[in-house]
């Protein structure tokens, strides 16, 4: 046997091993185990995809079920999910309440976690930075790139805005829809008036709700146009803790 084959064979006995301690769906059965160093650079594993299983699953007590690591610049765990049918190319799963289903470090100031599309959180999402969003602009020193900061708050905050007109003194402003949707009954509404001409009786807010406004000029007279902000509470989150315990 040439030293080619005796190699392809040794890999996929390897592969064989891993793919019966893991579950996959090959003609092996049993538990295996290695306590051996050993490589599969190169290698690409496929799946069956008739089988409704798992590609590779590890399961662990209190150690690190799958770690990579790279040091150039290349990928160090490359996972696809090929079907149209939905399904993770890498899933992560911990089921200790201070534990990590993914951790990621990077200490040559690139990314810990790069996501080329739209990331989706089902929960609460916490940055110790700033959260940017970044637009490529043009300028007269070639190409930039612009980014804006989320604005930071001491509650939960939903925000409508828009530009009204008064008429005989008086508008009232319907709210959209969704703005009442999400926004908490129980808490204060905070309403900012910025009127668009120069001479002009006070403007006060008689009535605000998440529904509507209703704003009125203290002479009971002015047709002009102003701006308006409302801000509220989200619901479900009206009491949550702005200082917390350090993890």
């Amino acid at each position: 046997m040439s030293e080619e084959n005796q190699s392809n064979d040794s890999n996929r006995r390897t592969f064989l091993q891993l793919a019966g301690l893991a579950g996959l769906p090959l003609a092996l059965s049993g538990t295996a185990s290695a306590a051996t160093d050993h490589d599969h650079l190169g290698e690409t594993w496929s799946v069956d995809s008739t089988f409704d299983q798992t590609g590779l699953k590890i399961e662990t007590g209190d150690t690190t079920a799958f770690k990579g690591t790279t040091d150039t610049g290349s990928t160090a765990i490359s996972a696809l999910n090929l079907s149209d049918n939905g399904g993770y190319g890498i899933y992560g799963y911990s089921s200790a309440s201070d534990g990590h289903a993914v951790h990621g470090l990077n200490n040559s100031g690139g990314y810990a976690v790069y996501s080329d599309g739209d990331l989706h959180v089902d929960g609460d999402f916490t940055a110790s930075g700033t959260k940017n969003f970044v637009q490529t602009v043009d300028t007269a020193d070639g190409e930039k790139r612009v980014a804006y900061t989320a604005v930071e708050a001491d509650r939960a905050q939903t925000e409508t805005t828009g530009v009204a007109e008064l008429e005989d003194g008086r508008a009232e402003i319907d709210l959209p829809e969704h703005f009442g949707m999400v926004t908490s009954d129980d808490e204060d509404l905070v309403v900012q008036l910025t009127p668009y001409a120069v001479d002009v009786p006070g403007l006060a807010v008689t009535e605000r709700t998440t529904d509507h406004i209703v704003v009125e000029s203290r002479e009971g007279t002015g047709d002009f146009e102003f701006s308006y902000t409302v801000r509220g509470v989200r619901e479900g989150y009206e009491n949550a803790e702005v200082v917390r315990d350090s993890e």
